[in-house]
C-alpha cells in the first residue's frame, strides 16, 4: 500500500467519534479488553468491535488473545509513523516552495494578468513551455559557436 494510501485510512479511521474515544481510552488506561470498552463508551458489542476492526486494519492499535479475552492497545510506533508522515506532507518548507513560473496560477496572478480561460491559460502554458525549451536551443548554439 502506498504511503498516500495508507495515510488516507488512517484519516479515515481518526475521523470518526467513537474510535478517537476508542483511542483515548486506550491511552488513557493501555491494554483494555472490549467488555471494558462496551462499559465506558455506552455502546454494544458489535458497534466497538466494528471500530476495533477499521482501527486494526490502519494499523493504529494491535490486538492479544489472553483465554478467551481479547485486549487491544495503541501501537504508538505506526501512530507516529502516520504523523511523521502527515508532519512532512505539510512541512512549511515544502509549503512555501515557489510555484512554477509557467503555472495557470502564477499566470492568472501576475499585475499584468488579463482573466484567460482554461483553454487560454492552458494555451499561454504551452506557449511558454516551447518559448522555453526554444531558448535553451539558441543558448546551446550560442556556445558552440
Amino acid at each position: 500500500m502506498s504511503e498516500l494510501r495508507a495515510l488516507a485510512a488512517v484519516s479515515r479511521a481518526l475521523g470518526d467519534e467513537t474510535r478517537l474515544r476508542i483511542l483515548n481510552v486506550l491511552v488513557e488506561r493501555g491494554e483494555t479488553c472490549v467488555c471494558e470498552l462496551m462499559e465506558m463508551l455506552a455502546t454494544t458489542q458489535s458497534n466497538v468491535s466494528f471500530h476495533l476492526t477499521v482501527l486494526k486494519n490502519t494499523g493504529v492499535i494491535t490486538d492479544k488473545k489472553v483465554g478467551k479475552w481479547m485486549f487491544y492497545s495503541i501501537n504508538l510506533k505506526a501512530l507516529e509513523q502516520q504523523l511523521k508522515s502527515l508532519r512532512a506532507m505539510f512541512n512549511k518548507k515544502r509549503l512555501a516552495a515557489a510555484r512554477p513560473g509557467t503555472s495557470i496560477f502564477t499566470l492568472c496572478c501576475r499585475k499584468d494578468a488579463v482573466p484567460l480561460s482554461r483553454k487560454h491559460a492552458r494555451q499561454k502554458v504551452a506557449d511558454l513551455e516551447t518559448r522555453g525549451k526554444a531558448a535553451g536551443v539558441l543558448a546551446g548554439r550560442a556556445e558552440r559557436r
